[in-house]
């Protein structure tokens, strides 16, 4: 039971003498009545409810513009343009954290990958010359 008639999304917040009610992320209204942000909206605060940047989608009940995926091609919301931009070069999106990260992580990898295949088939094929 809630005491302080507080809306079930809503977090009662104690202030001297007194308490306030906060629509939780993901939800707008008074705290009394909250609801879910609408699809391609996200929670600003916690009475209201933004959209999503032009060119990209979001499920209900997200709290954040970085829960907006951008429609087009290694591209990220921005939140302080509410626009998508583009990655910079060498840069790619992270799908989990919407945001841009350098591809300087995966070449190094994949070019120390490539270098020990190469390494490794270029001894088996002087090993098999040796045999002959």
């Amino acid at each position: 039971m809630n005491i302080y008639n507080c809306h079930p999304y809503a977090n009662c917040v104690n202030a001297i003498g007194s308490y306030e009610c906060q629509c939780k992320i993901g939800y707008y209204g008074n705290g009394i009545e909250c609801s879910p942000c609408p699809e391609n909206y996200y929670s600003f605060n916690d009475t209201t409810c933004l959209p999503c940047p032009e060119n990209s989608i979001s499920l209900p009940i997200h709290g954040s513009i970085l829960d907006c995926k951008c429609n087009s091609f290694n591209h990220y919301p921005n939140n302080q343009t509410s626009s998508c931009l583009p990655c910079d070069y060498g840069f790619k999106v992270d799908e989990i954290l919407n945001v841009c990260q350098s591809n300087f992580f995966f070449i190094f990898i994949f070019n120390i990958f490539t270098f020990f295949f190469l390494k490794r088939n270029k001894n088996k094929n002087k090993n098999k010359k040796g045999k002959s």
